[in-house]
């Protein structure tokens, strides 16, 4: 017969010991794999984990997958490139879930747009300016067409996620949304994950000389003035529409901008709804900017290194809203405000129930020459949408006369001077095509301040 080899206890245990570390490797790998297309419950990776995996998946990993439209190998091997680019170096202090995002708290000095950057750079990060206050109003005694209420997009403190980990933190660090290769792979290539959803404005005008794969050109439905500016502030109402593809968009926005054509350059902030970004068919807030005219440049809040600077521990871009306004019921909205502090960078703050929070900056070294390194010349404010021939909701899904409690709105919507005081917009429409979606504007008027109406349900230009 021959010999059984006996196994010892030692042996015994040291192999159990073994198989259990493989699994404890194993598994957290098995979870990403199973919910990295899945950013709506994503389950906890820790951030060297999470490195681990993004420096050793491959393409074949994500082939045949839902919703994967990664053209080739070669793109997918840019998108990892740059992802990886993005984290080096980074020593992530704390991480959670809120809502669908994993979310890294990573020390100030070590976020994307401040890698490589000077020590006059970084102490940028905390030389705010002051929010302009807006103007007096007239007095008309008019109230306006009625009492909205404002969101709070903090972090909460004492609160924990469903892994125990606590949804905050700590002061010195920055809340950042982890982005994977999952996310990446929901586009053909790394530009349109960048830039997605960002074209040219006025593009419908120019539809006839479209070629077909072009990017979708976008609607409007906004107020805008052309006027020298250091930057503007507005009340957005906050909505869920609806849009007909995961990768097309709808948002109501703060438009900032500098220069014409090729040269135009903005910063823009407010909520969208993009699915395929975002995760979610929820609006949720977000930062962009240009420096070429959605050319070259430019990314969504802090996705490349010349991206935005955030500064507090208790606000991030691509965060969802605790309440979306409703049809004949509860209006929700906060406020926003660009502003050009004296050292050139682009500030935006946010205003919920309480006092504004400094959220970051741009950076003036990234407008070059431009006009935004400088002042900006127009502002605008309201919705816009993509996809042509046909698209679908802006704002409510309400034309601009449906009004209060129907139709979505901005409200007390300024520009800042360059003598940095606040002065009430005078706007005039922009309806990209008006019989689709319209706009209702009030200059001046009331405790509304400048205000509009804005929206509509659908559009088909379908020759």
């Amino acid at each position: 017969m021959p010999k059984v080899a006996r196994i010892s206890g030692t042996d015994h245990r040291g192999r159990k010991l073994a198989l259990l570390a493989a699994v404890a490797f194993i598994a957290p790998c098995v979870a990403y794999a199973q919910n990295r297309y899945n950013t709506g419950k994503p389950d906890f990776v820790n951030f060297s984990t999470f490195m681990a995996q993004t420096a050793a998946a491959r393409s074949d990993d994500f082939s045949g997958k839902e919703g994967v439209r990664v053209r080739d190998a070669a793109a997918f091997e840019e998108m990892k490139a740059h992802l990886l680019g993005l984290y080096r170096g980074v020593h992530v202090r704390h991480s959670f879930i809120d809502g669908g995002n994993t979310v890294d708290c990573v020390p100030i000095d070590e976020q994307p747009a401040l890698r490589g950057a000077s020590d006059a750079e970084k102490q940028e990060a905390r030389h705010l300016s002051n929010p302009v206050s807006p103007p007096r109003l007239p007095e008309s005694g008019r109230a306006g067409p009625g009492k909205p209420q404002d969101l709070d997009i903090a972090l909460p403190r004492g609160k924990k996620d469903a892994f125990g980990n606590a949804i905050f933190c700590q002061k010195g660090t920055v809340p950042l949304r982890r982005i994977t290769l999952g996310n990446m792979v929901r586009f053909p290539t790394l530009n349109e994950f960048l830039h997605v959803g960002k074209v040219d404005d006025g593009s419908l005008d120019r539809r006839s000389e479209r070629k077909p794969g072009d990017a979708a050109p976008h609607y409007y439905a906004r107020g805008l003035q052309f006027v020298d500016n250091l930057g503007a502030d507005a009340w957005l109402n906050v909505w869920n529409p609806t849009v007909i593809e995961e990768h097309e968009e709808s948002l109501s926005q703060l438009w900032v901008v500098g220069g014409d054509g090729k040269a135009k350059q903005t910063v823009e902030a407010g909520w969208q709804v993009l699915p395929s970004k975002w995760g979610s068919k929820q609006a949720v807030l977000f930062t962009y900017f240009t420096a070429d005219s959605y050319d070259k440049t430019g990314c969504y809040n802090s996705e490349c290194t010349d991206g935005f600077v955030l500064v507090a521990n208790n606000i991030y871009p691509a965060r969802g809203f605790d309440h979306y306004s409703v049809a004949s019921g509860l209006q929700w909205g906060f406020n926003l405000q660009w502003q050009r502090n004296p050292n050139g960078n682009w500030w935006l703050y946010y205003k919920g129930p309480g006092a504004y929070i400094p959220v970051g900056y741009y950076k003036k070294s990234i407008f070059g020459t431009g006009a935004l390194a400088t002042a900006a010349s127009k502002v605008a404010f309201a919705g816009e949408a993509s996809k042509v021939p046909l698209a679908l909701q802006i704002g409510s899904g309400s034309l601009a006369a449906g009004g209060w409690q129907k139709a979505a709105f901005v409200k007390t919507a300024f520009y800042i001077d360059r003598s940095s005081k606040g002065q009430w917009a005078s706007l005039s429409r922009q309806e990209v095509v008006h019989d689709c979606y319209t706009t209702d504007i009030h200059n001046i008027f009331g405790d509304w301040g400048t205000y509009l109406f804005f929206g509509g349900p659908k559009c088909d230009i379908t020759p």
